[in-house]
Formats: structure tokens, C-alpha cells, sequence
């Protein structure tokens, strides 16, 4: 006789099925990538650092002292000054809090934007789903860098307003990404088994439906934030987003332009810290990729 699937009880928690009954397996699978753990040490290095910045002993980011200007790495400045004498490190480092907090504040603003137009799309009826994923299609159309462009451009620089630039243009492949993982966790056996027993559609959602369907969220809102560090530094670049003199990594790029052959430090430094940061974040984004579906790993493999 052929065994029989054993319903969880409606008001206990998630059953031990998808992602986050394998918790354990999951972790392991992260751990076997071997990019996994590594870029979880260098974002653990980069906020550590970033929070620890004001505790430093180090040089007013934004003071000029005229009498260092574009001095050398290792002559009483680590990483050299730039054209105004400000200290390359002290900028650097603080330049980190705000690409950070511009990453994360983004990106939480564009998955809880995603997460929200998905779960309408999924329990608001035939109607509605059609209509906000053409909307979705729509955003999605359009380049997020340009669209963050002109909407900088209405608003005006600042770093807020780079908040809202980056994550109106970044919520759609939240929603459906969330979309697609709640239509096919709604048809497992122990929602439907949810369902028979009564439990209501609040409790089956928060209780069963939602905490296995958010895995690849968080998959992919790892490359996210890579993507709005990025998108902070392009912005800055062009003066549409962090204003002088508070220090920005696409600001200091921006100011080492012509200054390459005498000055390499101006370049070079922003743009190590900017690429080990958005690759920390790429890796551990790949990496959860992998370890939510092993499947991938075997496909690119």
C-alpha cells in the first residue's frame, strides 16, 4: 500500500518541506560553495570597518589642508591625500558608510515594495495579477540606471532622494521573483493540507506560505545591493548623488579625471574599494543561488 503524505497541523509551524525546513542542509550546501563563506567574511570586514569608522584614528574626511595636496601614499598619509590634501584612507572609509547604507536602505526599500506588489498579484484575482505585473513589465523596460537618472534629476541630488531613485526602478524583479516563488509554494502538499483543515488564509500565508517562498529573495537581494552600491557611485560620479564635500567613492573617481599619471592613487583606491565590495556581495549572492538550488551549480557547471 502506498504511503500516505502526513498533513501538518494547521496551527503549528512550516513543515519539514522546501527551503526552510532544510535549514541545516542549506547551510551546509553554503558552506561547500567555498565563495560562500569567504564573501560573508569580506562584507563582515567591510561593515565592521564602516561602523567602526567615527572610533578611528583618523583625519577629517572633509577638512583641506593645502599643504598636502596630492601627496604621496606613505608620506604621513597611508593612501596619500587628494587635490585638496583630505586623507584618501579617512575618505575611503567613510565613503563605506554611505555606500552601504545607500546599498541596504535600497535595496530593503525595493524588497519590501516587491514582496508587497507580488503577494497582491498572487491573492487579488485574476484582474489585478495581469495588471500589476504589464506594470512591472513597464519598470522593467526602461534601463534602472537611466530611469534613476532622471528621477535624480526631478528630485534633485542627496542621498535620500538616491534611496528612492534606485528602488523605484528596482522593486519589479522583487515582485516577481516573490510571485513566482508564492504560486509554486501555494501548490504543495502541506498548504493544501493547511487548507483542509481549516486553517485560514492569514494563518496558511504568514504560517506556511510565506517562509517558504522567501529563499530566493534573499538570493537575489545580495546582488541587489551590489547593484545600488553601484548605481550610488555612478550617481555621485556625475554629481547626482552624494554632494561635495561629504566623500562618496564615485566622487572620488570623479575628481581623479586627468590626474591618472601624476596621481594614479586618486583612482586607484576608490575604485579597489568600490570593486571588492560589490564582488563580496556578487559572491555571496551566487553562493546562496547555489545553496537554495543545487540545481543551478549543476547547470553552470
Amino acid at each position: 500500500m502506498a504511503s500516505r503524505e502526513i498533513p501538518p497541523k494547521a496551527w503549528g509551524p512550516a513543515p519539514a518541506q522546501g527551503p526552510v525546513a532544510g535549514g541545516k542542509d542549506l547551510w551546509g550546501r553554503f558552506r561547500e560553495t567555498g565563495l560562500g563563506p569567504l564573501a560573508g567574511l569580506m562584507i563582515l570586514a567591510i561593515v565592521v570597518t564602516a561602523l567602526l569608522v567615527p572610533l578611528l584614528p583618523l583625519a577629517d574626511p572633509i577638512a583641506p589642508d593645502y599643504d598636502q595636496v596630492l601627496a604621496p601614499p606613505g608620506s604621513g598619509h597611508v593612501l596619500g591625500t587628494d587635490l585638496h590634501g583630505r586623507d584618501q584612507l579617512s575618505r575611503t572609509l567613510w565613503a563605506a558608510r554611505t555606500s552601504l547604507l545607500v546599498g541596504l536602505v535600497a535595496t530593503g526599500l525595493a524588497l519590501a515594495a516587491g514582496v508587497t506588489v507580488g503577494s497582491a498579484a498572487v491573492y487579488s484575482g485574476r484582474f489585478i495579477d495581469p495588471l500589476l505585473m504589464r506594470a512591472a513589465d513597464i519598470f522593467l523596460s526602461f534601463p534602472a540606471v537611466v530611469g534613476a537618472v532622471a528621477i535624480m534629476a526631478v528630485l534633485g541630488p542627496g542621498v535620500r532622494n538616491v534611496f528612492l531613485a534606485i528602488a523605484f526602478f528596482g522593486w519589479p524583479i522583487f515582485a516577481r521573483i516573490f510571485r513566482s516563488s508564492l504560486l509554486s509554494t501555494k501548490e504543495m502538499g502541506y498548504v493544501k493540507a493547511a487548507q483542509g483543515l481549516g486553517a485560514g488564509e492569514g494563518r496558511i500565508f504568514f504560517v506556511h506560505v510565506l517562509p517558504n517562498s522567501i529563499s530566493p529573495l534573499a538570493a537575489y537581494s545580495a546582488l541587489a545591493v551590489a547593484g545600488a552600491i553601484l548605481a550610488e557611485a555612478g550617481l555621485s560620479f556625475i554629481n547626482l548623488g552624494v554632494q561635495r564635500p561629504h566623500p562618496s567613492w564615485g566622487l572620488m573617481l570623479a575628481e581623479s579625471i586627468g590626474q591618472f599619471d601624476s596621481a594614479p592613487w586618486l583612482a586607484i583606491v576608490p575604485g579597489v574599494a568600490v570593486t571588492l565590495t560589490t564582488l563580496a556581495f556578487i559572491l555571496l549572492g551566487a553562493a546562496l543561488t547555489r545553496a537554495i538550488d543545487p540545481r543551478a551549480s549543476r547547470t553552470a557547471g
